[in-house]
């Protein structure tokens, strides 16, 4: 009965033996050393989100969208975390930016601090004491004043190579980005105060395209023969010069007109939110202007764009009545 028993016992306990030496040959020990690690990498990431989460949650906005004109106020205390964008705005920045600081015809002032680069084209620079930069400082066509307790972590840089190359080496980038800022700010002008006239031409474009380009190209193959005739005619100069300024007011407002149609197309198809009238102005009329900076081909869209809208003034009695009747309604 002894001998039973023991042999029972060795048969009951020989497939734990073997389950136990399966288990170390198929790398049982490794597998349990190895959730150590994983179990202690899963708690760490889990902190890590935390933290993140933390950061995130004290930015006042994690996406700065462009801004057209009005006022930029960072607040003493506030942080914003993305990239700061304006046109034609003035920048105050008295807490932090977490990002770059880019200006097209606007002012900043640094009371703070800004972890990133800082780009203005066309407005002044005032980098004030106790306030400093983690980045390089662009300006071009513009002034900066640098208090004596300011920190710069960067260099000062004049107009980048990129916008030299983008516009062209032919002309100066100064005189080409003055011009695009003289249009825009043109555009700005007939628009806030003759909204009507140039919203009367820009619906005779779209409605009458084609007779407004033949117009324009009589009008301009036209307009220096009567200009000499009537210089010829010593009495008609006072006529003469009345002609031609008419003819450089009809130029603009034209060209305006179109450039707000421009913008407005541009607008619906890649930031409709931001759809409104000073914004399709300024986006239109620089993309007109800039487009007219280019080599080869840039005359040719200036000249397009100016006899479409000269015959668009003409045909609309310089925007004072409608050539024809809109589909819908005019958006003032």
């Amino acid at each position: 009965m002894r001998k039973v028993s023991r042999r029972q016992r060795f048969m009951l306990t020989l497939p734990g033996l073997l389950l136990l030496a399966a288990f170390f040959i198929s790398g049982g020990v490794r597998a349990l050393t190895r959730g150590v690690p994983t179990a202690y990498a899963a708690r760490q990431s889990e902190k890590t989100e935390n933290v993140v989460h933390q950061q995130l949650v004290s930015c006042v906005q994690l996406q700065q969208k462009p801004t057209f004109g009005g006022v930029i106020v960072v607040n003493k205390g506030e942080v914003v975390c993305g990239n700061v964008t304006s046109f034609g705005s003035e920048v105050d920045i008295n807490g932090e930016v977490d990002g770059d600081v880019v200006a097209f015809g606007g002012n900043v002032v640094i009371n703070g601090a800004v972890d990133g680069n800082v780009a203005l084209y066309g407005g002044n620079l005032t980098f004030l004491n106790g306030s400093h930069v983690n980045g390089d400082i662009h300006v071009c066509g513009g002034r900066w004043n640098r208090g004596s307790d300011t920190t710069l972590h960067g260099s000062i840089l004049d107009c980048p190579g990129g916008l030299s190359t983008f516009l062209g080496n032919d002309v100066g980038v100064n005189f080409r980005f003055w011009s695009t800022l003289a249009w825009v700010v043109l555009g700005v002008l007939l628009t806030t105060l003759l909204p009507e006239h140039v919203m009367l031409v820009r619906t005779t474009v779209k409605s009458k395209m084609r007779r407004s380009f033949v117009l324009g190209l009589l009008s301009i193959l036209l307009a220096p023969a009567i200009i000499a005739v009537l210089f010829a005619l010593i009495i008609s100069i006072p006529l003469a010069i009345l002609v031609l300024l008419g003819l450089i007011a009809a130029w603009a407002l034209g060209t305006v007109a179109v450039g707000w149609g421009i913008g407005d197309y541009i607008l619906r198809k890649i930031a409709p939110h931001q759809n409104t009238r000073g914004t399709q102005v300024v986006v239109g009329v620089a993309v007109l202007a800039l487009a007219g900076t280019l080599p080869y081909v840039g005359w040719l869209i200036c000249l397009g764009a100016g006899l479409l809208g000269l015959g668009a003034v003409f045909l609309s009695r310089f925007g004072t009545r409608l050539y024809s009747q809109p589909k819908h309604p005019l958006p003032l």
